[in-house]
């Protein structure tokens, strides 16, 4: 350890939570890379210019965080290019959300303000980690997160000025909803319990899911999408998730991962001749 209570490598952690949040950080490294790469596929098809250099700047984001904690996965005993470039698609821990390309505009608004928001929620949880890797990490990250938020938020009232806007985020948003509500965990999962029992988030999986409530609810709800509603000032969501097949590791079904097209472009597949690290 760095000092009493901190943990300076993946060493120092006690084993039990040492494959906790070698686990997170998979996850999350996972679906850094597959929301780039969804951000990506939008920035010459955007609806606006400054749309899609949004999705341009957004991308370059997700991407530079993917690396980062995929690097940090080399103190947990794993190599970081067979992550990033040697992975068959049912390996991957990304969201469902991302096997495939998003097909419209607000199905890449879903990915923007409902996903990436969890994603942020999660990393804001291991702000003050005793874990000192990620503790040191995680502030720019958040800072460059908070513009990836606006983004969405300023859409989000854009179209729903319009009840065509309404009708297209309703679609897309409401099964996207259920994912990401489902994303944290139940409210017993013992991994989110452990992690934060040992210092290294500062909320279980109920404490995640209402952060992150409280931040996409209100505006979700200030266009009338109702999926979720305050109940004496504490927002709840009005779709109860799942949890059949539900794997606390991979914060998804053990089935699926990304589609053929995708594997081949997150890989590398077609560059790998040219890989320098």
């Amino acid at each position: 350890m760095a000092e009493e209570g901190k943990y300076s490598k993946a060493a120092d952690l006690p084993e039990e939570l040492r494959e906790h949040l070698g686990a997170l950080i998979l996850v999350l490294a996972d679906n850094k890379r597959l929301l780039g790469m969804r951000y990506s596929d939008w920035i010459l098809g955007a609806p606006a210019l400054e749309a899609g250099i949004a999705c341009s700047a957004m991308a370059q984001d997700e991407w530079g965080h993917g690396r980062i904690f995929y690097a940090m996965l080399r103190d947990f005993g794993q190599d970081p290019n067979q992550l990033e470039h040697g992975r068959e698609s049912p390996e991957y821990r990304s969201s469902e959300l991302l096997d495939g390309p998003a097909d419209g505009w607000t199905d890449l608004l879903a990915l923007n303000l409902l996903l990436d928001s969890a994603l942020s929620v999660q990393f804001e949880a291991m702000a003050e980690s005793r874990f000192e890797p990620v503790h040191y990490k995680v502030s720019k990250l958040l800072d460059e997160e908070r513009f990836h938020f606006e983004h969405s938020r300023g859409w989000v009232a854009r179209l729903g000025s319009t009840e065509s806007g309404r009708e297209a985020m309703q679609r897309a948003f409401a099964p996207a909803w259920e994912v990401c509500v489902r994303w944290f965990g139940p409210d017993d999962d013992e991994v989110a319990r452990a992690l934060c029992d040992g210092g290294l988030t500062d909320k279980d999986s109920t404490g995640l899911r209402a952060r992150w409530l409280e931040r996409v609810a209100p505006v979700v709800e200030s266009v009338g999408l109702g999926l979720a509603e305050a109940d004496g000032g504490v927002w709840r969501s009005r779709v109860e998730p799942a949890w059949d097949g539900w794997d606390s590791d991979v914060r998804r079904g053990r089935e699926g991962g990304p589609d053929a097209d995708t594997l081949v472009r997150v890989r590398g597949d077609k560059n790998r001749s040219l890989l320098l690290d």
